[in-house]
């Protein structure tokens, strides 16, 4: 009896800080049972380094690897990993980084911020938190965890994308939905729309200092797009009329998400 190499794989959710991951990963982890799972935060300190502190044990049994964690994980699975990650509009995602930042009080940069009210322009110009407003989603698609990012870096990262089992986009959350639902299997199943921060006012001068500080990450959304277009062009008919199915859930996935945060934050 041959065996399916799905059943032996490993995947490797790879979250891009601030892209909707809290949304989906759910949906990975709820096919597999604690011990097969590893969960890492992992985009400060050198990923070789964390997975090797992990027992070879749990590395054998993992059927799941997730977290923000850089590409290059696989090396250190002993079974074939298949990726998938979801990458957002540069400019967006930075915001929403700092309005992270603003209403999380755990956050190590919450005070500073706060006390100072320093503004979305000096959070970018200050470069206090570049890992997170320069070119992040190359860095962490590339697995170049440290040091500058030369031009040869998007190239990396797209070469990986181009292997990934899905390519997401926050923008297009109900078609990535249902690409890592049909990919992982299993039938209909419901998403919660988590982590919605208030608005901020934005200034086109940041904007335009976004911008230029993520002109490669411009450049690998772009190219993520034509993938995820791609993906969504081999899935046939039914595939449009599944998305408008979650696209009518969309009002009730965010008050679920927002009475799941009052809950957890009674907690």
């Amino acid at each position: 009896m041959t065996t399916d190499t799905r059943d032996n794989r490993c995947l490797v959710f790879l979250h891009i800080p601030k892209t909707a991951g809290q949304t989906l990963h759910f949906v990975a982890l709820r096919k597999f049972e604690p011990q097969e799972t590893i969960h890492l935060n992992s985009l400060g300190t050198p990923i070789d380094d964390e997975m090797e502190r992990i027992p070879r044990a749990a590395r054998e049994r993992a059927r799941l690897v997730w977290g923000n964690l850089p590409y290059g994980v696989h090396e250190h699975i002993p079974r074939p990993c298949e990726y998938l990650t979801i990458l957002r509009e540069p400019v967006s995602r930075v915001i929403s980084v700092y309005k992270h930042i603003l209403n999380a009080r755990s956050h190590v940069l919450h005070r500073r911020i706060t006390e100072s009210r320093m503004g979305l322009e000096e959070y970018v110009e200050s470069r206090i938190d570049a890992g997170q407003t320069e070119n992040s989603q190359t860095r962490q698609l590339s697995g170049r965890q440290f040091g500058s990012l030369e031009r040869d870096a998007l190239e990396e990262a797209r070469s990986h994308l181009q292997r990934f089992l899905v390519v997401g986009l926050t923008e297009r959350i109900e078609e990535t939905f249902v690409l890592l639902r049909r990919s992982l299997g299993g039938g209909l199943m419901p998403y919660v729309t988590r982590n919605v921060s208030p608005s901020v006012d934005v200034t086109q001068r940041a904007v335009q200092l976004v911008r230029d500080r993520n002109e490669l990450d411009i450049d690998l959304y772009t190219f993520a797009e034509r993938l995820l277009t791609e993906q969504i062009r081999r899935q046939g008919r039914s595939f449009q009329a599944e998305v408008g199915f979650y696209r009518a859930l969309g009002p009730a996935s965010r008050l679920a998400g927002k009475a799941a945060d009052v809950v957890r934050g009674r907690r």
